[in-house]
């Protein structure tokens, strides 16, 4: 689609998506945030009544969310790349679902230390708080990953991509000379 003036016309994403992508990073980077505070606290607090199972585990989803916590900020700050955000939020994705999916499936067998009565229930009831929350984030990064890929959808329908693409010049140069350096080779 060609604007009066026969140029292409630069497309934006809508303002509506833009300020919700900041909203939802915001809550991501808060959730994260907190989540690292919070599993900071109970590995400190809790240390010697955690196996050491879920001791790594715990310091594992406190590195993965401390990397959240880095990673939301520098994509909210970089322009808007669909491509590049959708490979970002699936390497979240990756990390997150694998460290609460491995909690979930250790929870049933791992058990607190033998402590007097009070202090296995609290250990107890924390693990238990550990396991559910830890889907809090993936759970957010999917929500955004689904409207990222609806608004990609519905933005291809609306306004094909424009033939100055740079990246898909880019990408075409890049194919081209290596399918001309072949058949040089081949000669």
């Amino acid at each position: 689609m060609l604007a009066d003036d026969g140029t292409i016309p630069d497309i934006r994403e809508p303002p509506l998506f833009m300020r919700t992508r900041s909203l939802s990073f915001s809550c991501i980077i808060f959730l994260s945030f907190s989540w690292t505070i919070f599993l900071s606290i109970v590995l400190f607090l809790q240390w010697d009544m955690l196996d050491h199972t879920q001791r790594s585990s715990i310091a594992i989803m406190l590195c993965i969310n401390a990397i959240t916590v880095i990673m939301m900020p520098i994509l909210l700050l970089q322009p808007f790349r669909p491509w590049l955000d959708a490979a970002r939020f699936l390497l979240l994705i990756i990390l997150h679902f694998g460290i609460a999916g491995f909690i979930v499936s250790r929870d049933s067998t791992s058990q607190c230390s033998a402590q007097p009565g009070d202090q296995a229930a609290v250990c107890s009831l924390i693990i238990l708080f550990v396991t559910i929350a830890s889907w809090l984030v993936p759970v957010l990064v999917i929500g955004y990953l689904c409207g990222l890929t609806f608004l990609m959808f519905r933005l291809s329908k609306l306004h094909p991509a424009p033939e100055g693409d740079i990246e898909k010049q880019d990408f075409a140069s890049r194919h081209t000379s290596s399918t001309q350096s072949q058949s040089t080779i081949r000669s």
